[in-house]
């Protein structure tokens, strides 16, 4: 006899690794903002999101438990109204969580872009637009029926809006999302080109902030599997992709929101293992290339005229910046850095 069809442990496997991963950046995220003494509102909107994201995930393998991901005549009734129910849940707080994800995003930017007047105002629309769209969805999910255990109970008799006002919702909010990732993803690309830095410290920034479009990619295709909630008779198997990629967009939103943050972190962590090393060889460094600047991204001149709108941003971007004076193969000395603001963006 062939065996029952089952897309829990599938379902599982991704859920998880997905959930590993964005708590792993989140906590890279915590520590470089804590090392540079910058820790901010968009961080515990992070916080938050993950928060709702993991409550997502320990619901789906509650649902999964019971028997969601198995066709209804493999599942005990009993067993399958639970797990419809706990599913129900699920759908409400993954929605909240990646809403909440693209807002934290979106105060990261604010600081950044607080001296253009017209990036900052668009910056708060979407944010304002996130919270309501995002929020607003899971209300309509329980509110379209007068008694909300039809969700998960298909025999119970009530009175409900037409289903296709609650998936019409349902692509609104997909589009939205979509489009906020591809306006997110593309308009800093365009900004930190016009920057006076180096170019491959433009590049990295402008592909770090650009990793927006992987969510798009998410919120696209769950948009596509958004009919499968129309399925009542089987849909603890129809929903199964619906829900994979909900969790994914949930856990690539935090998690694509996050790395930027992490530059920071990296950098040092890169200069530590360079500096360790050059100290263990023993090798003696010519006098020339001693004198060669080591100071990060920017020349040694100290003659490098930023725009005034560009200091703010430059300043949050780059603020976690040490300089490591390289002195025969040792880090010698570790400095905090303070010029004129005309000059280049003050240090933290």
């Amino acid at each position: 006899m062939a065996a029952s069809y089952n897309a829990g442990p599938y379902i599982l496997g991704i859920n998880w690794i997905a959930a590993g991963l964005a708590i792993f950046i989140v906590l890279l995220r915590l520590i470089a903002k804590r090392r540079v003494r910058n820790v901010a509102w968009d961080d515990a909107a992070m916080i938050f999101a993950l928060m709702l994201g993991l409550a997502s995930s320990v619901l789906i393998t509650i649902s999964i438990y019971y028997g969601y991901g198995k066709h209804v005549m493999d599942i005990e009734p009993s067993d399958r109204l639970f797990a419809m129910k706990i599913y129900t849940i699920f759908q409400c707080v993954s929605i909240l969580s990646t809403g909440t994800g693209r807002v934290a995003f979106v105060l990261y930017l604010l600081p950044i872009f607080q001296q253009q007047y017209i990036t900052r105002h668009l910056l708060w629309f979407i944010f304002a637009l996130q919270l309501i769209t995002n929020y607003v969805s899971p209300v309509t999910i329980l509110a379209q029926c007068k008694d909300v255990s039809v969700l998960w109970d298909p025999t119970v008799q009530t009175q409900c809006w037409d289903p296709k006002i609650t998936v019409a919702y349902s692509y609104v909010q997909c589009s939205i999302n979509t489009a906020t990732d591809l306006y997110l993803a593309t308009f800093p690309v365009y900004t930190f080109w016009n920057l006076n830095l180096r170019r491959r410290t433009k590049a990295i920034l402008m592909i770090l902030l650009s990793l927006g479009l992987v969510a798009m990619v998410a919120s696209i295709m769950r948009a596509l599997y958004l009919p499968s909630l129309s399925d009542l008779g089987d849909r603890t198997v129809a929903t199964n992709r619906l829900t994979i990629w909900a969790l994914l967009e949930c856990y690539i939103v935090i998690t694509t929101a996050s790395i930027p943050c992490i530059r920071s972190l990296v950098v040092h962590s890169v200069r530590h293992v360079i500096s360790h090393s050059r100290t263990s060889s023993g090798r003696d460094i010519d006098s020339k290339r001693s004198r060669q600047n080591t100071w990060g991204d920017y020349s040694s001149s100290w003659n490098y005229p930023v725009a005034a709108a560009d200091l703010e941003g430059r300043r949050h971007i780059l603020s976690d910046v040490e300089l490591v004076r390289i002195d025969h193969g040792r880090a010698s000395k570790l400095m905090e850095v303070s010029v004129a603001a005309e000059a280049i963006p003050k240090w933290i």
